[in-house]
Parts: structure tokens; C-alpha cells; sequence
């Protein structure tokens, strides 16, 4: 069968920036998803998002503007902690980056439109392929992936939510007796620094994300007894439908409510441990790279600050917005003993390029502490695993093996949360700032004052990211 009439497309590139439309909507005391707006509503957005990015606002429609680098790093960071799994085969932590990656960069592209009288703009929309030229089980799959990465970019780049772990791993504060796998879980959970308060995140994704899946999410969000302390129910809806689109449906809640002081202490160790598993897949990544790999680059501390990020709806700072990252490394290259200088008078990342892609990720000095110290600890709970449940026989029924599987994933997730693994790694998080890279790893790492040419960097104060800048930009421009 022939492609449509007027068809064209190409792999999105890394220094694209664009257009998404975000309609939030407000309701209670239970969500109420309403319907998917209208194309001519979608096309007609233009009021941007208000705000810093550390809230949620009104219900309203609003244009914002991201990039990809935004959107990569959302999607390099949400899914299943894989840590137990890749604490013998560091390695594979370069093929589920790729497996995260590839599905958004092989059926999305980039257009161009020229609205009436104004500047040329850009939005994302779905290429021919995933349109055209795919089956329905692979759209079903990209809708869970688009799904996932979109509700990661919206919580913490426009709301300002901290890192999140994928629910199956951990029971938020608050939680009721019916948070439980069983009975099937939200998607996401994460703590606002503002507040302390949980988030429970429902994430949706399709070509044509309709109401009665949305009426799906809502209800996994408001089972009864899910939740029984203060908490904030989010449901995210991506769509696919002529351009990428979302729309963010939150339950009314008391603005002032928070959690008490020992409950907010302890959201604040949970954050930590969040981050070290949001961030695992480039510690393993790190790890099994060769010692000749590894660089350290310096990072400027204007990244610490959200206000620094590009718009409001940023996740990471694009480091070439950033003055304090230049002069940072004007000093590195002047001072030979830059590395020997306090450690806390300094932010350099650890980097490495991930074998198979054009990505370079990298972490902070007290991230890898608390990603090693992590990696350390579950790899201890997963043998009391291993005698607790043992593995399933080769012999056994599928369905069987799944289930005593799904027991043991649960074991594992339950221990971390129970055990001394997360004071463990807030202590590391919090003791390794002052401390040098030759203290933290045990094999060297050479300085870099300036990154490779033709990249687009983009760091927050305990990440990095960059992308070759020389992919081809070949979406054919349409008129609206």
C-alpha cells in the first residue's frame, strides 16, 4: 500500500526545539478526565505555560516550548529500577539506553509551520511509518513508551516534581492497604520539593488517546484505600493525533497542605534514592566503560539553578545558555591542579559516550557515590532474595515463573525501602561533594576542559547529557 499523498519525514535531530500544547484541567474530589480536544483546538494554542516550572496552574490551555535534549532525558530516566539485573552485566545498561532512545527517534519527526503572519515554528508529530507503515502492536507499544516519557518530562520540567521511581519499586508515604501490585498500581511516584507531598502519576500514550482510557487511568489513581495520607493524583494523556500533544488532569486539593516535619525528612531521603535509581542506567553505563573512556568535564554551578533552564519546561540547562559553564572551564584550562582543588568549590561531571549511540552521559561526583552505594546494597538484599524465593526451575509452567518472578521483584523493591539502603545512600549523596574523583573510582580519569566539537550539551547540577549536533535536519516544511 502506497504512503499518503505528501508524506515525508526524518529522524528528529538534537538541536531541534518545539512546540507542544498542554491542556491541563482540574477536577474533584475524583478526576474527571474529559474528552481529547479537537485538531482546531490543538492547532490554536498559543498562551504560554505560566510560571516557573515548580507548579501546577490552572486549568487552560498553553504552548511549550522544549527540546529534544529535554524530552532524551526524561526518557533515558523513567521506567523499572533495572539495578538488581545490572549489577553483573554492566553492560547491558548501553542496550536498554538504546532501547529507551530508539523507539522515540524512529517514529517521530520535526515540522515546520508557517501560521499566518508570524515566524515559522516548529511542532513533533508521528512520521509516516508509525502512521502508515507499522502494525498495531507496535503502535501499542511506542504509545507506552511516548506515554512514560512525556508524564517524566511534564511532572518534573513544567510541574517542578522532584525524580520519580516507577511505582512497583516503592509504596509512597501515605499509602493504603490497597497499594499493592495485585491489584494493579499507578505508574509513577515522586515527592514535590515545595511541599514534601507524594505524587501518584498515571501516564497514558497512544495515536488517539481516547476518554475511555483516560477513565482507565483515573481509576487506577483514585482506587479506594490506595492512598490514605495527603498526597496529589496526576493523570498524563499523550497524544499522537496530527502533532504531539498532552493533556494533564489533577484532583483539587488544599494548596496548603504538606506533609508534617519526620514525614517531610523522610520524603527527602526517599528523593535522594529516587534520583540514584532514576540515574542507574548511566551508572552501570559508566562502569563498564574502559578506563581510556572515562573524561571528567566541569560543569558551572549556574545549572543548580532552575531559573537558568531555557523557558519553563525545562529539565536540564542547555549548557549553551549557560555563562557560569564557560568560565568554569576557562579555568580548568588555566589551572593544571584543577582537579586537586576542593571538591566542594567545584562541579565537574564524570562522563562517558554510550557504545551504539551518539549520547554522552555523565554524573556528579556525589550522584555516583549514591548510585554505587545503591548498587552495593542491592546487590546484598538480592541474595537474601535468592534464598528467600529462589528462582524459578526451567521446568515450570510461564505463567508460574512469572508469578514467583513478579514475588521476587516485589521482595527486592519491599527490602530497599525497608532497609538501611536508603539512609546508605542519602549518607554517600550527601559525604561525596567534597570529595575528588580519584577517591571515588579506582581508575583514572583524564580532565577535559572542553567537550567534543559538534555536540549540544545540557546538564542539571547532577547530570549530563549530550548529543552530536551533526544529524541531518531534513523534515520538509508544511504550511497550516
Amino acid at each position: 500500500m502506497l504512503p499518503p499523498p505528501g508524506a515525508s519525514g526524518s529522524p528528529i535531530a538534537a538541536k531541534d526545539s518545539f512546540d507542544v500544547p498542554v491542556f491541563t484541567r482540574w477536577s474533584g474530589p475524583d478526576l474527571k478526565p474529559a474528552r481529547r480536544p479537537m485538531p482546531s483546538r490543538v492547532a490554536s494554542v498559543w498562551r504560554p505555560w505560566p510560571g516557573d516550572g515548580s507548579q501546577i496552574p490552572a486549568s487552560g490551555d498553553y504552548l511549550v516550548t522544549t527540546t529534544w535534549r529535554d524530552v532524551l532525558d526524561a526518557a533515558l530516566s523513567v521506567g523499572r529500577d533495572p539495578t538488581a539485573w545490572l549489577t553483573a552485566v554492566p553492560a547491558l545498561a548501553w542496550s536498554e539506553i538504546v532501547a529507551r532512545r530508539s523507539p522515540l527517534v524512529a517514529y517521530l519527526c520535526r515540522s515546520e509551520i508557517l501560521s499566518a503572519g508570524t515566524l515559522a515554528r516548529h511542532i513533533v508529530e508521528p512520521n509516516v511509518i508509525y502512521t502508515s507503515g507499522t502494525e498495531d502492536t507496535a503502535q501499542s507499544a511506542f504509545g507506552y513508551r511516548i506515554g512514560m516519557t512525556m508524564a517524566e518530562w511534564a511532572c518534573r520540567g513544567l510541574m517542578g516534581l522532584g525524580p520519580t521511581l516507577h511505582a512497583e519499586a516503592r509504596a509512597p508515604l501515605g499509602h493504603g492497604p490497597a497499594w499493592t501490585p495485585s491489584l494493579g498500581l499507578p505508574d509513577l511516584i515522586g515527592y514535590h520539593p515545595a511541599t514534601g507531598l507524594p505524587w501518584i502519576v498515571e501516564a497514558k500514550g497512544g495515536r488517539r488517546l481516547g476518554l475511555p482510557r483516560l477513565r482507565e487511568g483515573a481509576a487506577q489513581l483514585c482506587r479506594p484505600d490506595l492512598m490514605t495520607g495527603p498526597h496529589v493524583k496526576v493523570l498524563c494523556g499523550t497524544s499522537l493525533t496530527d502533532r504531539l500533544f498532552m493533556t494533564i488532569d489533577v484532583e483539587n486539593h488544599d494548596p496548603g497542605m504538606s506533609l508534617q516535619p519526620g514525614q517531610a525528612e523522610a520524603a527527602e531521603t526517599d528523593r535522594i534514592l529516587m534520583l540514584a535509581q532514576s540515574r542507574m542506567l548511566t551508572y552501570f553505563s559508566l562502569r563498564a566503560l574502559p578506563t581510556d573512556s572515562l573524561r571528567v568535564l566541569p560543569i558551572g554551578p549556574g545549572v543548580e539553578d532552575r531559573r537558568s533552564r531555557r523557558g519553563s519546561a525545562a529539565t536540564v540547562t542547555l549548557l549553551e545558555d549557560d555563562e557560569s559553564t564557560q568560565v568554569e572551564r576557562r579555568r580548568a584550562r588555566q589551572d593544571p591542579s584543577y582537579l586537586q582543588r576542593p571538591g566542594e568549590h567545584r562541579l565537574d561531571m564524570l562522563t562517558g559516550a554510550v557504545p551504539g549511540t551518539d549520547l554522552v552521559l555523565g554524573m556528579s561526583r556525589r550522584l555516583y557515590a549514591a548510585c554505587e552505594e545503591l548498587a552495593l546494597q542491592q546487590e546484598q538484599i538480592a541474595v537474601m532474595v535468592d534464598q528467600e524465593i529462589p528462582r524459578p526451575r526451567r521446568d515450570q509452567a510461564d505463567d508460574v515463573a512469572d508469578q514467583i518472578n513478579a514475588a521476587r521483584r516485589q521482595l527486592l523493591y519491599q527490602e530497599v525501602g525497608r532497609s538501611e539502603a536508603r539512609y546508605r545512600t542519602r549518607e554517600a549523596f550527601e559525604s561525596a561533594q567534597s570529595r575528588n574523583w580519584w577517591s571515588l573510582i579506582d581508575r583514572p580519569a583524564r580532565l577535559t576542559p572542553e567537550p567534543e566539537q559538534n555536540v549540544l550539551e545540557a546538564a542539571t547540577e547532577d547530570t549530563y547529557l549530550a548529543l552530536d549536533a551533526r544529524t541531518a535536519e531534513l523534515a520538509m516544511p508544511r504550511e497550516v
